[in-house]
């Protein structure tokens, strides 16, 4: 589907630049299973980053913390660009950053599917004349692997038929793309195989299901 990028962010007037600057801070992660709250405990701890509060709630609850100053940052793991950093660029200056080369380099030798990416720069206000380097998650549909190969074809063929409305909810599905598809680190339903192979992808062997 699509790429989320690691990145964090605080008000300027925090002093936080960086993300050993997160080390004694009260940091939001998002609610409880969301992709920022199950990885970024696991990024701290490779990098030895320890925030003095990890609080984990939804995120019109922590952009509000965030105004009121009970809380020193938040750091997510989203598509571009991240609708709670934009509100808070309109209200202050903000400060928003990702991983050092060597956190991501950690990062990447402890948990190889956290590929490597940049936040192009001029995506916030805080980056607006720097990229920033940091580690991503690919997004991608599941299905059990006994569904019917015709009803799994039609979802990922209406899928891509029909992007403008994916891109017009979220920027981010400029990046759904078939072609990604190679990058999958499980195998393929039939019913996607199929379609793939229609678009003139060439299906890696691995990821045909056996």
């Amino acid at each position: 589907m699509f790429t989320s990028y690691a990145h964090a962010y605080a008000p300027k007037k925090t002093g936080i630049k960086e993300v050993k600057d997160l080390s004694g801070k009260a940091v939001g992660v998002g609610a409880v299973g969301t992709t920022p709250a199950v990885y970024w405990p696991f990024v701290f701890e490779v990098v030895g980053v320890k925030p003095g509060r990890v609080i984990n709630a939804g995120w019109s609850d922590l952009t509000s913390q965030m105004k009121d100053g009970m809380i020193d940052a938040v750091a997510t793991i989203s598509g571009l660009p991240w609708g709670s950093l934009i509100e808070m660029e309109v209200l202050q200056e903000m400060n928003v950053f990702a991983l050092s080369k060597e956190q991501m380099e950690q990062c990447v030798a402890q948990y190889p599917y956290l590929p490597p990416g940049v936040i192009p720069k001029g995506t916030y206000k805080a980056n607006k004349e720097i990229d920033l380097p940091t580690v991503t998650v690919w997004n991608f549909m599941v299905v059990q692997k006994d569904a019917p190969d015709d009803f799994v074809y039609e979802v990922v063929r209406k899928t891509f038929e029909n992007l403008d409305i994916l891109i017009a909810a979220h920027k981010s599905a400029n990046e759904v793309k078939p072609e990604a598809i190679v990058n999958s680190p499980i195998p393929l339903h039939p019913g996607a195989v199929k379609y793939y192979k229609e678009k003139g992808i060439a299906v890696p062997d691995k990821l045909i299901a056996k």
